[in-house]
């Protein structure tokens, strides 16, 4: 028969990697700078693997310490381009994945 305390320490255990460790998640440090139809648009600190749809963007600058790859449809589609640390692209794209 297994203690009460144990038993504990296994569910919480369970529970955590059941539910993932969301405190875990990676930000790019640094901005990536673009153009929007409305104007110069700054992305901060962008999360890693998260998907930005940026509408119709172009001329990304990428400042920040991780590699961006931008898309040239929503939702990190279509055609990707792989801009790294430092490095600008001159083309359209609508959205932008951050990434080691």
């Amino acid at each position: 028969m297994k203690s009460p305390g144990r038993t504990l320490v296994t569910t919480a255990a369970a529970a955590v990697l059941w539910a993932g460790f969301p405190f875990s998640a990676q930000a790019a440090e640094g901005l990536l700078f673009y153009t929007s139809e409305y104007g110069p648009i700054v992305l901060e600190n962008p999360t890693d693997g998260l998907c930005y749809s940026v509408g119709n963007a172009r001329d990304p600058q990428n400042s920040t310490d991780r590699v961006a790859t931008v898309y040239s449809e929503k939702r990190c589609g279509g055609n990707a381009t792989r801009l790294e640390p430092g490095a600008e692209g001159f083309l359209s794209f609508a959205s932008v994945k951050f990434s080691r």
